[in-house]
């Protein structure tokens, strides 16, 4: 069989912004299935931007529920932990934009030691993703608006992440992906975590499920 011809800068920059944009009306998920078959599935994992970025990052990151679907069995095992320059996995930028159906897609996939992975400032996804949920502060008075809702999808992303790592919140085993279901028992220490983050942990593991309880009730 004759080798494959190799994409050029521009054919790959083109592929990446398909990623990035997934315009459903320019058909970019199209445009990438063509650039897989003419060139190959090895650069859906090779291509990056010139920050390292590759299209696990812009697709997930920017919230392309299809284009991630068809990515993932495509990706070897390597794409998904692929760190930029800024060491960020494509789940720093998933769970920072608190994408949950993508969470849903790829962190089954995913080696428990990827959820460790730190960025160039130090941090892990869900840290990250914990910290600015944390930032987005919302009144009493807000709790019912856009805003309150922003912030129950950003916990609800944080949730979904934690019960991955096994500290206080069960995966969705099916009906409403959206809901995350709050594990019995305690928090507990697992690979060295000290008490310290065990305890922030286990107050927003409990956080969430008041709340959920609350929406319950008043439904």
């Amino acid at each position: 069989m004759a080798d494959r011809p190799q994409p050029s800068a521009d054919e790959l920059a083109a592929f990446l912004d398909c990623c990035r944009f997934g315009d459903v009306e320019q058909d970019d998920l199209g445009d990438i299935q063509r650039f897989a078959a003419h060139y190959g599935d090895e650069w859906l994992a090779k291509a990056k931007d010139d920050r390292g970025n590759t299209a696990l990052h812009m697709a997930g990151g920017n919230g392309h529920t299809d284009i991630v679907r068809w990515l993932l069995p495509r990706l070897p095992e390597s794409a998904l932990i692929a760190q930029n320059d800024a060491l960020s996995t494509p789940l720093h930028w998933i769970a920072l934009n608190y994408h949950l159906p993508i969470l849903e897609l790829l962190c089954p996939l995913l080696p428990l030691s990827a959820f460790e992975i730190k960025n160039q400032h130090g941090k892990t996804a869900v840290q990250e993703a914990e910290e600015a949920c944390e930032a987005f502060v919302v009144g009493e008075a807000d709790q019912e608006t856009e805003k309150g809702k922003e912030r129950v999808r950003r916990e609800k992303c944080v949730a979904y992440v934690l019960g991955c790592m096994g500290l206080g919140v069960k995966k969705p085993t099916g009906g409403d992906e959206s809901k995350a279901e709050e594990a019995e028992g305690e928090v507990k220490a697992e690979r060295g975590e000290d008490d310290e983050t065990v305890k922030r942990l286990t107050e927003q593991a409990e956080k969430i499920k008041l709340e959920q309880e609350a929406k319950v009730k008043q439904a």
